[in-house]
């Protein structure tokens, strides 16, 4: 299982887009007109192999809008994963009692199968898991088709080269990391007293919530010198970004 986009939910595109560009040195690849039927707008962002996404609702009454809030202004909002076939992880997770929320195949893009499932169910983020079909996922510039076809010649690995971990805050840490465990299909470890999940390409840590810090409130992003000798810890669109 590969950690492979994480997206922002927010209300202004724009800004977020030039503050991006600002702090991470990362440029926009892709617009996706798919996520339209949402009400939204989106931007994704190539961070090496791994992505940044903001989706931005442009209506009214969008699960999206209700989100920002709630959670008062730009906040973590879906943690989207890649594994060789997530077909298969459905019928496992669903067989748990996890709804699934959203699943497409065979849709715009016929090898890209999308999975999302239900946060009553599985709480702390909105997890998707995908796979594309004919791919290694495991290679570090595999296709990924959400950020289109041409997304490669976008890459500007100045600043950072990967996202490398998530931390995800919840009123019972211990408990949800088991359950995300068994639906990511990774092992689990405790370092320093925090439940650590394993992934291919990097780790989710969980953390004990608090006063408006809670579901996705963080992430871990590879980063050159020239970027850790500027701080190695910001805060961007509602998240606690850690250069490592």
């Amino acid at each position: 299982m590969r950690l492979r986009q994480i997206a922002i939910a927010s209300y202004n595109l724009n800004e977020c887009e030039r503050l991006i560009n600002k702090e991470l040195k990362i440029n926009t690849a892709y617009r996706d007109e798919e996520v339209e039927q949402y009400g939204l707008n989106n931007i994704v962002c190539p961070i090496g192999g791994e992505f940044l996404e903001v989706v931005s609702p442009f209506t009214t009454n969008t699960t999206a809008g209700r989100f920002i809030d709630k959670k008062k202004g730009p906040a973590g909002y879906m943690t989207i994963f890649q594994c060789a076939d997530s077909l298969e992880r459905r019928n496992f997770i669903e067989s748990k009692s996890i709804r699934s929320l959203n699943s497409f195949e065979n849709g715009k893009y016929s090898d890209f199968i999308i999975n999302q499932y239900h946060p009553k169910d599985l709480p702390g983020a909105l997890v998707e898991i995908d796979s594309v079909r004919n791919t290694n996922y495991k290679e570090k510039y595999a296709d990924w088709p959400p950020a289109g076809k041409k997304w490669r010649q976008y890459i500007n690995e100045d600043y950072v080269t990967g996202i490398v971990g998530a931390t995800i805050a919840n009123d019972n840490p211990e408990k949800l990391a088991e359950i995300w465990s068994e639906v990511l299909d990774s092992d689990l470890i405790t370092k320093k007293n925090i439940p650590n999940l394993l992934l291919e390409n990097a780790s989710i840590k969980f953390v004990q919530s608090k006063n408006n810090y809670n579901d996705l409130v963080g992430i871990d992003i590879k980063a050159s010198k020239q970027r850790l000798n500027l701080g190695r810890n910001i805060k961007l669109l509602g998240l606690d970004i850690n250069f490592i």
